[in-house]
């Protein structure tokens, strides 16, 4: 059920998969974003850099882990079919750790939708469409579940709100999405750079939108998070929030807590 892509496609995801990679290993990201935040904070002490080192510490190992995204992520036979959503810059393998956690608590199976993140949110929300239909069609499912992890969430969002998802999907869990923007966005490439800024045309389209009636939406953030800072972020109607204070935009993925939050609503 995993997607297939054209070898230029591969091709330039490899690219931005090197740059990434070079941007984790360096240390640029996420030391420089991090001191960023503590700099327009005034935060000082042990506390911040703790979660800048801990954060560093996941985007190295997320790095490590891209290869692995060639294969299957764990699962089980569960109530519904889980699909993961990426971030910006970033592949399914990203949910490793959490698909683990999933997988243990009997969930799955857990497919990954691999998307253009240098595109438009509406044409991902599209393709993921498709693909929604297509894991219905191959596992007789009656609804999926949507985890998307920063951009990730943004697209689902889009998806449920104003693609037609909306009961389709039962339950859709955002983690450090920028509903509300990021002026971090800026410095990047592609659509995103205008999209995922504060107050875009299409994030303005998606607060105008009506709540979804029948998918229960949960939005995970975290105050420690330096690229979508949970603090900035407005209150998405109709869905619950989650806040945490300690955990970077990556560390949220790897997190015990995160994967126990996911577990008891998707169960």
């Amino acid at each position: 059920m995993q997607r297939r892509h054209s070898v230029r496609h591969l091709a330039w995801r490899s690219g931005v998969a090197a740059v990434s990679g070079a941007m984790m290993a360096s240390g640029l990201y996420p030391l420089l974003p991090h001191a960023l935040r503590c700099v327009q904070r005034g935060d000082r002490g042990e506390r911040p850099l703790r979660a800048a080192l801990g954060e560093w510490a996941m985007a190295l190992a997320v790095s490590a882990a891209r290869p692995a995204g060639f294969w299957p992520l764990p699962g089980a036979h569960g109530p519904r079919p889980i699909i993961v959503l990426h971030g910006y810059a970033m592949s399914r393998a990203n949910f490793l750790p959490l698909a683990h956690r999933l997988a243990r608590a009997g969930l799955g199976p857990i497919v990954g939708f691999e998307y253009w993140s240098l595109g438009r949110v509406a044409a991902a929300a599209r393709q993921l469409g498709w693909f929604v239909d297509q894991v219905l069609a191959e596992t007789g499912a009656a609804q999926v579940d949507l985890v998307g992890h920063s951009m990730g969430g943004v697209v689902g969002r889009y998806y449920v709100a104003l693609a037609g998802g909306d009961g389709k999907v039962a339950n859709l869990v955002t983690i450090g999405s920028p509903h509300s923007g990021t002026q971090l966005s800026r410095f990047g490439i592609g659509h995103p750079m205008h999209e995922l800024v504060s107050a875009s045309k299409l994030l303005r389209r998606l607060a105008d939108a009506p709540p979804p009636t029948r998918t229960r939406v949960t939005v995970i953030w975290s105050r420690a998070d330096a690229l979508v800072p949970g603090s900035d972020q407005a209150p998405v109607p109709g869905a619950e929030t989650v806040m945490y204070d300690d955990l970077g935009h990556l560390a949220m993925l790897g997190s015990r807590r995160v994967a126990a939050e996911l577990i008891k609503r998707l169960a």
